[in-house]
């Protein structure tokens, strides 16, 4: 099966070699050094790097990650560059019914952005506050946004459930 490039690929595999070359030059590797810890060819790393070759698969991607000693955030940036999901996804799986109602809510045309935005900040909150409950650190900043009112919030009658 071939499959046709688009214009969206062309960017995706841009940005996921400009994501690499960035994460590799942080940590002052060549790109002999970086092809010779995944067991690559050097060409293969440059081609990436310039754009001339599409992303590789997640399981390449994820040998690369583990070559430059990257943290979950890094490796999940690298692998969302080359169009897969993240670890956690593919963990949790595609169908997961949590992740499938809440994608469908923050995905409905008919409920107002702002609803949207307040289910977005009671997750955030629940978020920050499960992950100072475990001592650890939240998975990202959490802005100070005002308290969702009734009004905006989803019912039965304003779309936020079916």
């Amino acid at each position: 099966m071939t499959t046709r490039a688009t214009a969206g690929d062309s960017v995706r595999s841009a940005n996921f070699g400009e994501l690499l070359r960035a994460l590799r030059q942080q940590l002052d590797l060549s790109q002999g050094q970086l092809a010779q810890r995944v067991g690559l060819d050097r060409s293969y790393i440059n081609r990436i790097e310039a754009g001339e070759r599409g992303a590789p698969g997640a399981d390449v991607i994820l040998l690369i990650a583990d070559a430059l000693k990257l943290g979950a955030p890094d490796t999940d940036a690298l692998l969302s560059a080359g169009g897969h999901p993240i670890r956690a996804l593919v963990t949790l799986g595609l169908d997961d019914p949590t992740l499938l109602a809440l994608a469908r809510i923050l995905t409905d045309e008919t409920l107002e952005a702002s609803a949207r935005a307040s289910l977005r900040t009671t997750i955030d909150t629940v978020i920050a506050h499960w992950g100072k409950s475990r001592e650890a650190p939240a998975p990202g900043p959490v802005a100070k946004r005002a308290r969702p009112s009734a009004t905006t919030l989803p019912t039965a009658g304003n779309g936020g459930s079916r």
